[in-house]
């Protein structure tokens, strides 16, 4: 899809929903995922949405260590395809490190981990904790995404619009979001990743199935199941069951035996 055809989708979301957001926040969380979309899409990993990102919060630029091969606009964007979201030490913006924006999604990144087993082998490597330093937590970060990317697996959000805002449970109600998810398919996401012909797609989230279920039948018909999101799962047994599954699709559908460089 062109630029053109996203700026468009989001402008017409933007014309019917209460955004939480800037548009140009969801123009800027796409960019990222499509960054690092693989050439050859074998397994989709498809969520909601991104995070809400502020006004406030798109003035920041991310600041690359230098030989982190990291691709993607330096925009900061509340998404695990931006370098600079969980790691404030990267970013630059007129309101100094003060207003640096904070917080992260460490669920999605050992659900990314989950990807190469379901012990989730890279997420004591990328995960934060006392004593540990950005440099090396950095370079796993971008490794397992690459590693994923050479397998053919990608994660991208249904909705183009942010249905959840930081600090804050939910942005609307549930007729809300099933608005933005069915919208984003019918304007954008629909005719782009029908395209793809991915060998599977892992819905992340039940309720993100239940809203798209005829759309992804249609799709994707006997291709497609659906996992609990991971900051849904709260029990113990039940993040496992996740991490399982997903390691079962992505090692069924993208080996990394089939791994291109």
């Amino acid at each position: 899809m062109s630029a053109a055809a996203l700026e468009g989708a989001v402008a017409a979301l933007a014309a019917r929903l209460p955004l939480a957001e800037p548009p140009e926040a969801a123009v800027a969380a796409e960019e990222c995922r499509q960054a690092w979309r693989p050439e050859r899409v074998r397994v989709l990993l498809l969520a909601e949405s991104h995070i809400a990102t502020s006004a406030a919060d798109l003035t920041y630029r991310v600041a690359l260590p230098p030989g982190l091969d990291w691709p993607g606009p330096t925009r900061f964007v509340r998404h695990i395809y931006c370098a600079g979201y969980g790691e404030p030490e990267l970013l630059e913006g007129p309101l100094g490190p003060g207003g640096r924006p904070k917080g992260g999604t460490p669920q999605f990144w050992r659900l990314m981990a989950a990807a190469e087993g379901a012990d989730c082998p890279a997420w004591p490597v990328i995960a934060r904790g006392a004593g540990k330093e950005a440099p090396p937590r950095l370079a796993a970060k971008a490794a397992l995404l690459h590693r994923l990317r050479a397998r053919g697996v990608w994660l991208t959000d249904a909705s183009l619009a942010a249905l959840a805002v930081p600090s804050v449970r939910r942005h609307g109600g549930a007729a809300l979001d099933a608005f933005a998810l069915r919208e984003s398919w019918r304007l954008y996401q629909g005719a782009l990743l029908t395209a793809l012909a991915p060998f599977h797609v892992a819905v992340i989230g039940l309720g993100v199935a239940r809203t798209l279920a005829a759309e992804l039948d249609r799709a994707f018909p006997g291709r497609w199941s659906a996992v609990r999101q991971p900051n849904g799962a709260r029990a113990p047994s039940r993040s496992q069951e996740v991490w399982t599954r997903l390691a079962a699709i992505c090692d069924c559908f993208a080996p990394a035996r089939n791994a291109t460089q």
